[in-house]
């Protein structure tokens, strides 16, 4: 009976590593908000060559600091230290460049691009002048609006990102 015994303590303490002793979301490595420490543009515009993004080393927007995710107006609603970090930025008329990751793999990129910007960009952007009451960063496709021959993929509701907030009860559909 002894030698019974040892085989299954390993079998058990094997699936106990190959499965973690996780039971729920830490958020760890769940859908961040990163800056780009560098990056290129394609074709002289303003779409970001993910091959080339470097991001930095923290996230400005970790996962807890997402409280939902609305998916038909693609709006991340914040907490107040989200908000504080977005504000805290040196805004640019040419945009600040993020990129948003799932399991710190790029979903796609874009820009704080602020609504005093005079510029156009035909990329991914979110107003970071636009959460000062509401806390909601609204991704939006193109400033002031998707130019006509422009081709934006759309990335907003990728099952990557779309996973983890339906998983913790923080999708909006």
């Amino acid at each position: 009976m002894k030698w019974l015994l040892t085989p299954v303590l390993l079998l058990i303490q094997s699936c106990i590593l190959l499965t973690g002793c996780e039971t729920g979301s830490t958020g760890v490595g769940e859908v961040e908000l990163y800056l780009l420490e560098s990056y290129e543009t394609v074709g002289g515009g303003f779409e970001i060559s993910t091959s080339s993004v470097v991001v930095k080393e923290t996230p400005l927007i970790p996962y807890d600091d997402f409280i939902s995710y609305n998916s038909d107006d693609h709006i991340f609603l914040i907490t107040d230290e989200a908000k504080e970090a977005v504000q805290s930025l040196q805004h640019s008329v040419r945009g600040v460049a993020f990129a948003v990751t799932a399991g710190r793999e790029i979903v796609y990129t874009g820009y704080f691009w602020p609504s005093y910007s005079s510029l156009g960009c035909n990329w991914v952007v979110i107003d970071p002048l636009m959460i000062f009451g509401d806390y909601e960063l609204r991704v939006r496709l193109g400033y002031p609006g998707v130019v006509e021959g422009s081709d934006i993929p759309d990335r907003r509701n990728d099952r990557r990102i779309l996973g983890p907030f339906r998983r913790d009860g923080k999708l909006v559909e």
